[in-house]
C-alpha cells in the first residue's frame, strides 16, 4: 500500500488555502454539513479568536484522501497553562457529527497516519473531540489508543454526551406516520389548519431567498425563547451574525433548507435545516405563539418529514437534544461522545480531573434535582457562558 503523507496547515490562511480540495473531498464523502468548508470556515471567521487552524490533510500519490479539522487553542487550568487540540466547529453553533473527512474506506488508515503523524508534536497536552458520533469509525479507532505502543503514552477517555433522535425513513411516509405517536393528532389539526385562508407549506432553498427565510425564522424563533434566556442560536449578536454569514455560504452550496408553514398570508412555523440529499438535518425552529393551539410546529414537523421522504431523503435527524417532541416522531437515534487523549503532563491531568469532576456534577443535576429545576441551571449556565465567553471572544478580537 502506497504511504499516506500528512500535512500541516496551520496559519490564518489555512481555510482559504484548502478551499477547493475541501469541497471537491466533502462531495465524495459521507461527511455531514457541519464538516462542510462552508460551515467550518464560517465558523473561524465568528468563533476563532484564541484558536489557531491545525488542519491535516491527508494524501496519498498526491490525491486528497483526508482532512481532519483542527484548532489549537491555549487555556488556563488551575493557573497552568493548556494546550488544547479540539474539533473545528465545536461548541458554539451547534455543529453535530463533527469528525474526520475521509471516504469510509479510507478512514481507518487516514486515522492511523495522522495519529502517528500527531505522536510526534509537540504543541498539544490534551486533544478533544466533542460531537464524535458514537459508532464512528474514529471513534471505534480511539476506543484503545492508551493500550497501543506509542511514542508517547497517552490516556484515553470516552463521554457520552447527547442522543439525536431520527427517523428512518426506508418505509416510507405512510410508515413514519403510522409508527409516530402524534398520528392521529396531526391527521386533524392539518385538516383544520388546511382550512385555513392561504394555508400553504413551503420548502426555501434558492440563495436568492434563503435570506428573508431566515428572517422569518429568527423572528418566530426570538418569540418562542423571549422569556427563557435567548437559545444556542440567538442569545448573543455574534451568535446570530454567525447564522447570517453562514446562511448564504449554505445555500450556494444547496446545503440549506427552510421548511415554513403559511396561513392568513403569514409563515406561521419554520423549521430551519441542513440537507445534504441522504439526510434532512433539523437544526432548530420557531412559530408564532399565537397559533400554538393549532398545533401548527407539530403539523410543520410532519409536513417536513412528509416533504423528505418525496425528496428521496433516507434520514430525518432532530440532531442532539431529547426534547419529547422529537421522540414523538423518531424511530431510531444516534449517540454522540466527546474522546479525549491526554498526555502525561499536569496540566492535563487537573484537566482531565475537572472533566470528570463537571460530569459527576452533571448526571447528579440530572439524576436527583427535578426536572423544572435543572432545566433552569442549565439555562442559566448557558447564558452566562455566552456573555462570558462570547464577549470575552469580542475583546480578544479587537486586540488582534
Amino acid at each position: 500500500m502506497t504511504q499516506i503523507l500528512i500535512e500541516k496547515f496551520d496559519d490564518e490562511n489555512a481555510f482559504d488555502s484548502l478551499r477547493e480540495e475541501w469541497r471537491q473531498l466533502f462531495t465524495r464523502t459521507e461527511s455531514a454539513p457541519f464538516l462542510s468548508w462552508e460551515w467550518l470556515s464560517t465558523w473561524y471567521k465568528w468563533f476563532g479568536a484564541g484558536r489557531t487552524p491545525f488542519v491535516l490533510k491527508a494524501t496519498r500519490e498526491n490525491k486528497l484522501i483526508g482532512l481532519l479539522p483542527l484548532c489549537l487553542e491555549e487555556k488556563k487550568v488551575l493557573g497552568m497553562r493548556l494546550k488544547r487540540l479540539a474539533f473545528t466547529g465545536e461548541q458554539d453553533g451547534g455543529a453535530d457529527y463533527l469528525d474526520l473527512i475521509a471516504r469510509p474506506e479510507d478512514r481507518r488508515e487516514v486515522l492511523a497516519a495522522i495519529f502517528d503523524f500527531l505522536q510526534n508534536e509537540d504543541c498539544f497536552d490534551v486533544i478533544c473531540l466533542e460531537n464524535l458520533a458514537s459508532d464512528s469509525t474514529t471513534a471505534g479507532f480511539l476506543q484503545n489508543f492508551d493500550e497501543r505502543e506509542t511514542k508517547q503514552p497517552m490516556r484515553y477517555a470516552s463521554l457520552k454526551t447527547a442522543i439525536c433522535p431520527q427517523i428512518d425513513l426506508s418505509a416510507g411516509w405512510e410508515t413514519v406516520l403510522r409508527q409516530s405517536k402524534r398520528a392521529a393528532n396531526f391527521k386533524r389539526r392539518l385538516k383544520q389548519l388546511e382550512k385555513m385562508p392561504d394555508f400553504e407549506f413551503r420548502s426555501v432553498t434558492s440563495p436568492d431567498e434563503t435570506g428573508e427565510a431566515f428572517e422569518r425564522f429568527y423572528q418566530l424563533h426570538e418569540k418562542r425563547w423571549a422569556k427563557s434566556g435567548g437559545s444556542e442560536l440567538s442569545g448573543h449578536p455574534r451568535l446570530v451574525s454567525f447564522q447570517r454569514d453562514l446562511i448564504r455560504t449554505l445555500a450556494a452550496a444547496n446545503l440549506l433548507r427552510f421548511d415554513e408553514l403559511w396561513a392568513e398570508g403569514e409563515c406561521r412555523a419554520a423549521v430551519y435545516g441542513l440537507d445534504d440529499g441522504r439526510a434532512f438535518y433539523y437544526y432548530n425552529s420557531g412559530y408564532d405563539l399565537e397559533w400554538a393551539k393549532r398545533s401548527v410546529g407539530l403539523v410543520l414537523i410532519g409536513l417536513s418529514v412528509k416533504n423528505a421522504v418525496e425528496r428521496g431523503n433516507s434520514v430525518y435527524d432532530f440532531l442532539r437534544g431529547d426534547e419529547g417532541y422529537k421522540f414523538d416522531w423518531a424511530n431510531d437515534k444516534s449517540e454522540l461522545v466527546t474522546a479525549r487523549l491526554s498526555r502525561n503532563s499536569i496540566s492535563a491531568l487537573a484537566y482531565d480531573g475537572l472533566n470528570h469532576a463537571w460530569l459527576n456534577l452533571r448526571n447528579f443535576s440530572k439524576s436527583a434535582l427535578p426536572s423544572g429545576f435543572a432545566e433552569t441551571l442549565k439555562s442559566r449556565k448557558r447564558a452566562w457562558r455566552r456573555k462570558n465567553q462570547l464577549t470575552g471572544m469580542e475583546a480578544t478580537q479587537k486586540a488582534l
